[in-house]
């Protein structure tokens, strides 16, 4: 029994302070000092560390959680942060507005959320038919018996189980957002000539347009289009030089664009199937000829562009279910190129293809250890950084490895973007002298964020890098009810609230005059432009952003559709109460007429005096003399 006890009391251990900076023969007063000031210290540590812990949320507060900074701090840290930490954006939007002069795709559904709203109508009454199958687990038989190879004896619940399951619309998809037009987007700006073209594509046509980014107008007379098939809808676009690769769900087409009479044309050089639906396409930043398509099995293909000739590649990496398994291939440096999965980074090697690093740490470094997944990744331009979105948090990725100097994949900076939705597209560009914008948009045409960080972060030896709040621009529907109070885009048969909120499949971010530029496409290939301006210069610039947006809407008229009566109420006996006018409604009298205030009388007066309720003394100034009331003189009493 006393052995026991021994077990269960935990004795107590001496325990030694250590301290360099600590002078043993200093006075008694002076080391009690120090050793409260490292209480102190220790205190701010706990403190910080209970704020940033990983919690669980709950659905009303999932997108309210406060950034914290990814900053080594020093052993001389007090807790505090320096005075301009935080940096704003020193620009401003002006009102988004409408740049496309020519309306297509219309009385068409939005493609994207098309297979949502089917996912969404196939699982409502997919509780009804679990319950049934719980009724049947309940009962404890025999489910079904084979009577021959060709006769099954079965419930009829089970049946109709297995008639709903067949029915799911896509067996591979179950997720929030559209992962299928997830990567690189549909719209991209290359240079040719020295001008300027955009290619973009909206259901199943390839445009190939000339843009002028100054006066931000696209010239259609000078357009190339490529048409698929009307059920290959396209879902990712890339460029580089003069190829075009195009993504669709189970085939990637590669287009070249060559130049014949002064106008460009689109020609078909190579087209490739695959069985399971396929997640990204990438051209290689580094090595120009090369392109990566990767499916939801995680099998890469290698493609050389100049030999037309592709090598698959089984990438490494555990799943449980193909449904919602998005990932894609990015390379931008000379020895390897990354393979971007929910929840981790993998390095492999260009001349093995084999994995040599994987940093697969999210959920160590995110507030919510959930719901946080990676939904889109870009690489920096020259430089071994790359920012990654997830559901709640834009990171910048130091890529950097290295055995003998012990380098490895690590992340630098973080923000909380705030969005709405997952942060399904990014775009870069150079930012004043010394900085890059990021812009991050999600498939949902009001959720976008602005972004700037500095350029040298790797560089920069500072414990404290500083962090610009992310800047939200206006969406299209503050135009809309601007305009609106202008009494424009006010026509009833003209339904443009609908073809505004569809969903968002490119995003562009350029430098444009003495500012930058945000496009932004949506599913139906309406193009809209945020100009990014300096405070100082928004009273001096005229916005003429509800005047594009009435122009634009004049576009969309519809044909007048004729309506047919099916069904008529008899409601006479309604009418009849309608038409007959109360006897006690004043017709003709102006009842809001101010009325005139009704006289006291005074014979009231004197019957209240008699019952005794009012005093003598105030019953004099009712009654009326002709007599003239006698004022005393007063004596002047001044000196």
């Amino acid at each position: 029994m006393e052995e026991n006890k021994q077990d269960i009391i935990r004795k107590t251990k001496e325990k030694t302070i250590a301290a360099d900076s600590l002078d043993n023969n200093a006075p008694v007063h002076q080391i009690i000092e120090f050793l409260q000031s490292k209480h102190k210290k220790n205190k701010v540590f706990n403190y910080y560390s209970q704020l940033v812990k990983q919690r669980n949320t709950s659905w009303f507060s999932h997108y309210l959680y406060p950034g914290q900074t990814l900053t080594a701090f020093g052993n001389d840290w007090d807790g505090g942060l320096p005075s301009k930490f935080f940096e704003t954006f020193a620009h401003r939007s002006l009102l988004p507005k409408m740049i496309t002069t020519k309306v297509r795709n219309t009385n068409v559904t939005d493609p994207v959320t098309d297979i949502m709203s089917k996912k969404i109508d196939w699982n409502q009454p997919w509780q009804y038919q679990y319950r049934k199958l719980i009724s049947l687990k309940a009962r404890k038989q025999k489910v079904y018996e084979w009577l021959n190879e060709e006769v099954l004896h079965c419930p009829k619940d089970l049946v109709e189980v297995a008639e709903h399951w067949e029915k799911d619309p896509d067996i591979y998809f179950d997720a929030s957002y559209n992962w299928y037009y997830a990567g690189n987007g549909n719209m991209q700006m290359i240079s040719i000539g020295g001008d300027d073209y955009l290619v973009h594509s909206d259901m199943n046509c390839l445009y190939l347009s000339l843009f002028n980014r100054n006066n931000l107008t696209i010239e259609y007379e000078y357009e190339a289009k490529y048409k698929f098939p009307e059920k290959m809808l396209i879902l990712e676009t890339v460029v580089l030089q003069n190829i075009i690769a195009v993504r669709t769900k189970y085939k990637v087409v590669i287009l070249k664009f060559t130049e014949r009479n002064d106008l460009l044309e689109l020609t078909k050089i190579k087209e490739m199937d695959s069985n399971l639906p396929l997640t990204g396409i990438s051209f290689d930043e580094y090595h120009k000829n090369i392109l990566y398509v990767t499916s939801l099995d995680y099998k890469l293909t290698i493609v050389n562009i100049d030999r037309m000739k592709g090598r698959s590649k089984q990438l490494k990496g555990r799943f449980e279910t193909l449904a919602d398994n998005w990932n894609t291939v990015t390379g931008s440096e000379r020895m390897y190129f990354t393979h971007v999965t929910k929840s981790s980074l993998t390095l492999y090697d260009k001349r093995t293809n084999s994995a040599f690093e994987r940093w697969k740490w999210l959920r160590d470094i995110t507030d919510n250890s959930d719901c946080d997944f990676i939904t889109s990744a870009k690489y920096c331009s020259n430089k071994p950084l790359m920012y990654i979105g997830t559901n709640h948090h834009t990171l910048l990725m130091d890529m950097r490895y290295s055995k003998i100097e012990n380098q490895k994949v690590k992340p630098l900076q973080r923000w909380t973007h705030g969005m709405q939705s997952v942060p399904t597209y990014l775009s870069m560009c150079n930012y004043e002298h010394d900085k890059e914008l990021i812009c991050m948009s999600s498939q949902w045409c009001e959720d976008m964020c602005v972004v700037s960080n500095h350029n040298d972060i790797v560089t920069r030896d500072s414990n404290f890098r500083k962090t610009m709040t992310p800047y939200r621009p206006p969406s299209i529907f503050t135009t809309l009810h601007r305009a609106q109070q202008k009494m424009q885009c006010c026509d009833l048969h003209i339904p443009i609230r609908d073809r505004l909120s569809v969903a968002v499949t490119g995003l562009t971010l350029f430098e444009c005059n003495e500012g930058y530029c945000i496009l932004m496409q949506n599913s139906l290939g309406d193009i809209s432009a945020h100009v990014l301006c300096p405070k100082t210069m928004l009273t001096f610039i005229d916005d003429d952003a509800t005047e594009k947006l009435n122009e634009w809407s004049n576009l969309c008229k519809q044909s007048k559709q004729i309506f047919e009566v099916s069904y008529i109420k008899n409601i006479r006996k309604v009418l009849k109460n309608l038409k007959r006018v109360p006897d006690t409604y004043p017709i003709g009298e102006n009842i809001f007429k101010k009325q005139k205030e009704s006289e006291i009388d005074e014979k009231d007066i004197y019957d209240l005096y008699e019952k005794a309720d009012l005093d003598m003394g105030l019953l004099d100034i009712w009654i009326k003399s002709n007599d003239k009331q006698i004022i005393p003189e007063t004596i002047d009493q001044s000196i």
